[in-house]
């Protein structure tokens, strides 16, 4: 059993859990190197930016993806799933720290990019908000009628390629953190079909290289290639769940679809998805909405 104990005579410093799977040095937190299912490790920032007011931070992610940035209080600081919060991490999910909020909130962010991460604390309101390299992502959480302890920083990893460093952030008002209106400049971004029965997300990984994502009822991705204009997916993977009846041909549909991508394109503010001579048009989806109080387990108990 993996206790923790916090030191608050250091200030702006990570305190990390006993696990041994987090090691800190300065403003960085890095996994420890440890494989296999005990392999969580967990640290919290201590500095003085708590309680009421505006405090803001950045995230410079130094190695790995799919880590876990967020706050929570002292009082539920632990080892591995015993760490209780407001995060955002791993596919660009929301999580209280042991179970999903929110799928798909999100892009996924990984080594290379910079999070930045605002909390605003007035009386028993408080809102989490984020950004992924200078682009506001909007508000995460919206927490109303609750005042419990302080929050502070945290950081949640489980691959040993993960390291992250923390600084302050000063000028950090609202608007840094606030979604871009109208659609994006290019295919990445989200998207839903004129019926709003499918949403679609389209993630650049590298030069030719993109992640279609896809939910109906179940959620749906693969990884498309581009080559000489010419697009071609990969295998499709599948969350499990029986979609509601009336959802069913619909998600048949749409799979055939993504299994099938020939071409990806804009046109004015639509995107154009095609596969073979099937062609489907897609709108800026609207963007992600905040989770609120009733939401998270941890606060309500």
């Amino acid at each position: 059993v993996f206790s923790v104990i916090i030191d608050k005579s250091k200030k702006m410093s990570w305190t990390v859990d006993t696990s041994g799977n987090a090691v800190a040095s300065g403003g960085e937190v890095k996994h420890g190197g440890v494989k296999g299912s005990e392999k969580k490790g967990n640290a919290m920032w201590m500095d003085e930016k708590v309680g009421e007011g505006v405090h803001c931070w950045s995230f410079d992610i130094i190695g790995g993806k799919g880590m876990w940035l967020g706050v929570c209080t002292e009082e539920h600081f632990g080892a591995g799933y015993k760490l209780k919060g407001l995060m955002y991490g791993g596919p660009g999910n929301l999580s209280d720290g042991g179970a999903l909020i929110t799928g798909q909130w999100g892009p996924k962010f990984g080594e290379g990019d910079k999070i930045g991460m605002r909390l605003e604390v007035a009386g028993d309101i408080t809102t989490l908000s984020f950004s992924k390299n200078g682009a506001g992502l909007g508000v995460a959480y919206d927490i109303r009628g609750w005042v419990g302890g302080p929050l502070r920083p945290v950081v949640s990893l489980d691959s040993p390629e993960q390291r992250v460093v923390i600084s302050s952030m000063e000028a950090c008002g609202v608007e840094t953190m606030a979604q871009a209106s109208g659609p994006p400049p290019g295919i990445a971004g989200s998207w839903q079909h004129q019926g709003e029965q499918c949403h679609l997300s389209v993630e650049e990984e590298g030069p030719g290289v993109w992640r279609v994502g896809m939910k109906v009822g179940n959620s749906m991705g693969c990884t498309v290639t581009e080559r000489d204009g010419v697009f071609s997916a990969g295998p499709v993977r599948s969350t499990k769940m029986m979609p509601p009846p009336e959802l069913q041909a619909v998600e048949t549909s749409f799979t055939q679809l993504l299994s099938g991508i020939t071409s990806l394109a804009r046109d004015g503010d639509s995107l154009v998805v095609a596969a073979g001579d099937r062609v489907e048009r897609f709108s800026v989806a609207p963007g992600s909405t905040p989770a609120t109080r009733d939401r998270v387990r941890w606060i309500n108990k």
